[in-house]
């Protein structure tokens, strides 16, 4: 019965996976089934004439229980093809490494939403924090364990330069996601909504590790700069067990809540067990 209930786990594991890669692939005319979110623009219910960004609501479930919004601007779009899933698996590691464990794909709890941004609808860093304060703007419904995370509406990440990289084959015989990650850099914005945080955020401990800004546009008093995309990973995961230590009781993961018998994790421990009994019993 337990190896039933392990396999039921391993494949669902792989399913999800499988799907979260089809989520960080980037528009592509050449894989046409990419899945990444787009920032789209409808007419503004208060202002005859005027676009607002906008997310789809029926996808708003894809931000729950993630530390920022990853925006994918078109300019790191060319030439990508299917690496998304490489810089995931770069993301991936980063993540894991300060988390001190593996994300729990049962509450689809991730660094990032990433969220591809067409310069026809954003092409600035200004621009792409307006279009995000406004899809924080929206209505959001409150399910029990999944929510918009405070960080989210604190702090953006924007993607704007892939670089392609020739990465070897190790010893073992594989090429690693962290040789393409470590090449790659984001931009980080604050964007002064700070208030559901434990300590407003901080970039002077990555002064030392800062790029180049390499944009044209004026930046006026936005707090931004560009760093190693596995160092902004590290940053923000440390961010989180900042709020969660400062907010023990919204950690979704705790004893007090992951006991309740609608929990994710209860829900995925009955289905292995209902897989398990229905496989001895066709046996």
């Amino acid at each position: 019965m337990e190896d039933l209930r392990r396999d039921w786990f391993i494949t669902e594991s792989d399913e999800y996976r499988l799907e979260l890669e089809d989520f960080w692939s980037p528009p592509n005319p050449l894989h046409p089934n990419h899945q990444m979110l787009e920032l789209v623009c409808i007419e503004s219910p208060q202002k005859r004439g005027h676009k607002i960004p906008y997310i789809d609501t029926w996808k708003e479930y894809l931000f729950y229980n993630k530390a920022t919004v990853f925006y994918w601007t078109q300019s790191a779009t060319n030439m990508v093809g299917r690496n998304g899933p490489v810089i995931l698996g770069g993301i991936w590691n980063a993540w894991s490494n300060v988390l001190g464990r593996e994300p729990q794909i049962q509450l689809d709890e991730l660094f990032a939403v990433p969220v591809s941004v067409k310069e026809e609808y954003a092409k600035t860093v200004p621009g792409i924090l307006r279009a995000h304060e406004h899809i924080c703007a929206q209505p959001w419904p409150d399910p029990r364990y999944f929510k918009l995370h405070s960080i989210c509406e604190a702090l953006i990440v924007v993607f704007d330069e892939y670089k392609s990289v020739a990465a070897e084959k190790h010893a073992d015989g594989f090429r690693h996601y962290d040789d393409v990650a470590q090449n790659q850099s984001i931009i980080m914005a604050r964007t002064g909504h700070e208030s559901g945080l434990s300590a407003p955020i901080s970039f002077e401990s990555l002064r030392d590790k800062a790029l180049p800004l390499a944009r044209s546009e004026d930046m006026g008093t936005i707090d931004v700069i560009r760093i190693p995309l596995q160092v902004g990973v590290q940053f923000v995961a440390n961010l989180l067990l900042r709020e969660e230590a400062a907010f023990p009781e919204s950690v979704m993961a705790a004893p007090h809540i992951s006991r309740e018998a609608d929990y994710p994790f209860m829900k995925w421990e009955r289905e292995a067990q209902e897989y398990g009994e229905e496989r001895l019993a066709r046996a």
